[in-house]
């Protein structure tokens, strides 16, 4: 196509044409076939546009069963390192969305960086396309139906969260849409993350799940098992495999930014497509009363209307605030637990790049494990499944009655789904 024709297309959804002309040391422009990434009912004509990577060294690694991924789920802090110094000055005066991103094989470290503008107009292409939709996979419907376990008899002791009691039960139905879509990332008696497929090979979980702030290091601790019914290396514990990452994507600002947490969301890019089996959710970035509509408990009539929001997630047995079944018995470690509450939605604050308040609150029971699994719905626009929000921390663990809106959770915000727009086009 000649750049003539290219420029009018992209002006046309709202693209910044980036162009290779003025490359520094260290720098390349990455290629991204437009019509390629999102088909031809899409993008009816042949065009790219190109995106900056800027080679930041070596990355620094931490061990299988490292600290950064053994300290999920943990109470706010502002944490940045001296060294971020250099990269934060690099960030100022561009309006443009910044990404850090790593190639786990070689260890080769970018600064990602694309206009706000053409971020914006690939989320629309994706949302052409119907990424945002999900997809429910091709494993058969035969799959168990599902059902939970009577703990009755132990409720009564369990400290969990919301209120200082824990209501979540071991659930059974792993292997159903869109349960068999969330997975468990890396994982041990005090350690994992959990994390959820959108997109064929793509991962959506928290940033501290990937990167240490304290320790300025990448985890390796990160085999995603979706899925998984407990701790057997087999068909049996992992009906769709386990699977490495190897890329990992943070937003920049979660290493500079004094207000790190409002940007602790990533993505992983597997070396399988366990979603062609399993399915994916979708993702929807959704206003504040449309999220409190969907997610609150509303009376009305006998029953209630809302209260369609829920976590599942798989939690680390050997913390004081898991689940008391899987911390009296540590084989059950590698079960997803979800609480049969709603989320309900406490508040929202802290304002990112998109103007959108970046974080909210919520009162279902979480704990260490659950970090990176999805606040999410089943019945977006009546039958989708889609995830709403990314949780990230606590401000307690057992909890005290009274506290109940204990949990934070990371928005869906527009500029969470221009991250999973480039990186699913990028790496499809």
């Amino acid at each position: 196509m000649k750049t003539r024709s290219m420029l009018v297309l992209c002006a046309a959804l709202g693209l910044s044409l980036n162009t290779v002309s003025a490359a520094e040391p260290g720098t390349q422009f990455r290629p991204l076939d437009l019509q390629a990434a999102f088909g031809s009912d899409v993008v009816s004509e042949k065009s790219s546009l190109s995106v900056r990577w800027d080679y930041l060294g070596k990355a620094r690694f931490h061990g299988v069963e490292g600290p950064a991924s053994g300290d999920p789920l943990g109470a706010e802090s502002s944490v940045k390192s001296g060294a971020e110094d250099g990269l934060a000055a690099a960030l100022k005066g561009t309006d443009a969305r910044h990404w850090i991103a790593v190639n786990v094989s070689t260890g080769d470290e970018y600064l990602v960086e694309l206009p706000t503008d053409t971020a914006a107009g690939l989320r629309r292409l994706a949302a052409k396309a119907g990424w945002e939709q999900g997809n429910a996979g091709v494993a058969s419907a035969s799959d168990p139906a599902g059902k939970t376990d009577d703990l009755s008899s132990i409720e009564a002791d369990a400290k969990g969260w919301s209120n200082g009691v824990d209501t979540r039960t071991r659930r059974f139905d792993n292997t159903t849409y869109p349960y068999r879509a969330m997975g468990q990332l890396g994982g041990g008696l005090n350690s994992g993350c959990s994390g959820t497929l959108v997109g064929r090979r793509h991962v959506l979980t928290a940033a501290h799940c990937l990167y240490n702030q304290e320790d300025d290091v990448w985890t390796l601790g990160g085999l995603f098992r979706p899925g998984r019914e407990g701790t057997c290396n087999n068909a049996s514990c992992e009906p769709y495999g386990e699977f490495s990452g190897v890329w990992y994507f943070t937003p920049a600002q979660w290493r500079t930014s004094d207000n790190a947490w409002n940007y602790d969301y990533g993505l992983v890019v597997l070396n399988g497509s366990p979603g062609n089996q399993t399915g994916w959710l979708g993702y929807v970035a959704v206003a504040q009363s449309t999220l409190e509509d969907q997610c609150d408990k509303v009376p009305f009539g006998p029953g209630f209307l809302g209260g369609e929001c829920s976590n599942r997630g798989y939690p680390a047995c050997g913390f004081p605030e898991a689940p008391l079944e899987c911390r009296l018995n540590n084989n059950l470690q590698g079960w997803a637990y979800q609480d049969p509450n709603a989320c309900e939605i406490g508040s929202f604050g802290s304002a990112g790049n998109d103007g959108w308040a970046a974080r909210f609150t919520t009162n279902c029971d979480i704990s260490r494990g659950h970090s990176g699994s999805s606040v999410f719905t089943e019945t977006w626009g009546g039958s989708t499944s889609a995830v709403l929000g990314i949780v990230s921390t606590h401000s307690c663990t057992t909890c005290s009655p009274g506290e109940v809106y204990v949990n934070g959770i990371r928005r869906v915000t527009p500029e969470v789904l221009d991250m999973i727009s480039y990186f699913k086009a990028e790496m499809p």
